[in-house]
């Protein structure tokens, strides 16, 4: 089987959902084949399915909108291959880890959000200006006012990650699970935008995400679908 993942991109064609890449990283771990459709903001209402945000991602007698749904269901399709929770603990765990990796993409975005803008193409402009400007109740050349200052919250929200990854290889412990891939798709998405290098003087955290690249580089590599 080859999934279908309907994968956010920039007019240039670079994928841009930390969401879609954990999901992609997600069908590597359990070596399921994919190909992937470029998706722009305004496209997904014409997703069939009535989705509201990607990764959307057909499996043949299925269709999945939401990454961690996504894990959960290969985790059950292929129990037999590595595993991405680990048994019922860290299905819960890893919902506290999606929970702080939504809470860092509310603040790594912040000094993105303009090279984000300019990356769109001129009709998907709009809609993001418009969507995120009320989402952060300002400008998005407010939002991006303050580079240093935002970057430096950023730097601030990553402690507990970088305590954690004094002890282990992994935030999975010794092989990643998908709390790993869920982060890893942030500094992937930062990565693929190229405004802020996350991992510029994170000696740890460059470690730990060299240590995925090892793993799953041709994945990773795929920043064009």
């Amino acid at each position: 089987m080859t999934a279908r993942i309907h994968d956010l991109t920039l007019a240039d064609g670079r994928r841009l959902s930390p969401w879609c890449w954990a999901a992609k990283l997600a069908l590597a771990h359990k070596d399921v084949a994919f190909e992937t459709i470029p998706t722009r903001f305004i496209d997904i209402p014409k997703i069939e399915g009535g989705f509201k945000t990607v990764p959307v991602v057909d499996l043949g007698e299925a269709t999945v909108g939401d990454s961690f749904e996504l894990a959960l269901k290969l985790e059950t399709d292929y129990p037999d291959r590595p595993p991405l929770f680990a048994g019922e603990g860290g299905v819960a765990l890893s919902r506290f880890v999606q929970a702080q990796a939504s809470f860092l993409l509310g603040k790594m975005s912040r000094a993105m959000v303009l090279a984000i803008h300019d990356g769109l193409d001129e009709e998907t402009q709009g809609y993001f200006r418009t969507s995120r400007e009320k989402m952060f109740k300002a400008t998005l050349e407010e939002v991006a006012a303050e580079p240093e200052k935002n970057i430096a919250a950023v730097k601030d929200a990553l402690t507990p990650i970088r305590i954690l990854l004094r002890s282990q290889p992994f935030l999975g412990g010794e092989t990643p699970l998908f709390a790993d891939l869920m982060v890893a798709g942030l500094f992937q998405w930062a990565r693929v935008v190229g405004a802020v290098d996350y991992l510029a003087g994170e000696d740890r955290l460059a470690e730990w995400f060299a240590r995925l690249e090892a793993r799953y580089g041709e994945t990773l590599a795929r920043t064009n679908g």
